[in-house]
């Protein structure tokens, strides 16, 4: 195995709730895992919380930061890398940030995942504060070259690593294939109806799907 023996420390959300980055973090350690390395996964929306305390937003992250931080010490003294899934806010100074220092007090490299469509406003809003903590990480990786340049930028280099696919749990229902119009492709875009989400660039790829295939339906479902 490429990555056998290798003691990563994963730090990122899982599921539930079921978001984007959440199902990257869990995606992310089967596939570790499946290379040979001992992922241990540090996830950051844990521990566990009674319902009507976890509404409250900013007392549930003040419950939660010292449990992180001290999960972040304790793994840091066991494994040999730390993996940091980030966004921007509040998530990025209450949990990446400590794991980046942590991992750099305790020696550790720590390679940073960073996604989020706010990253721009958020940058501006604190570069410095950002900035210092940003220079921490060993390697940046991101999922878009919108990030990329936008840490370009900010003088720090990212890698383009694409989000992971799992195309096996993917595949037309036979029902479905048969109501389709013939030679019309149905296409599916979750995301949500904010400007942040750019259904626009999807809506602009669909009239070139449309010149192939011009029975083709486009579905945007979001709140």
């Amino acid at each position: 195995m490429k990555l056998s023996g290798l003691r990563i420390a994963l730090v990122g959300p899982m599921p539930p709730p079921a978001g984007g980055m959440a199902n990257q973090t869990r995606q992310l350690a089967a596939l570790l895992h499946a290379e040979g390395a001992q992922v241990q996964l540090l996830a950051v929306n844990g521990p566990v919380l009674p319902p009507w305390l976890a509404r409250i937003r900013y007392l549930r992250a003040a419950l939660r930061l010292p449990v992180h931080l001290w999960r972040l010490s304790r793994a840091a003294n066991t494994v040999d890398l730390f993996h940091i899934m980030a966004n921007s806010g509040w998530s990025w100074h209450l949990q990446a940030a400590p794991a980046l220092w942590i991992a750099s007090l305790k020696g550790k490299p720590a390679l940073l995942n960073y996604r989020g469509g706010e990253a721009a406003a958020f940058f501006a809003r604190a570069p410095r504060l950002v900035s210092l903590s940003l220079r921490r990480a060993s390697a940046i990786v991101v999922p878009s070259a919108f990030l990329a340049r936008l840490f370009e930028q900010h003088g720090l280099t990212a890698h383009i690593v694409p989000n992971v696919v799992d195309l096996a749990r993917f595949a037309p229902a036979a029902a479905a294939a048969e109501a389709a119009p013939a030679g019309g492709p149905r296409i599916l875009v979750a995301r949500h109806l904010e400007a942040l989400y750019d259904n626009a660039s999807a809506v602009r790829a669909f009239a070139l799907v449309r010149q192939a295939y011009p029975a083709a339906r486009l579905v945007l479902a979001g709140g």
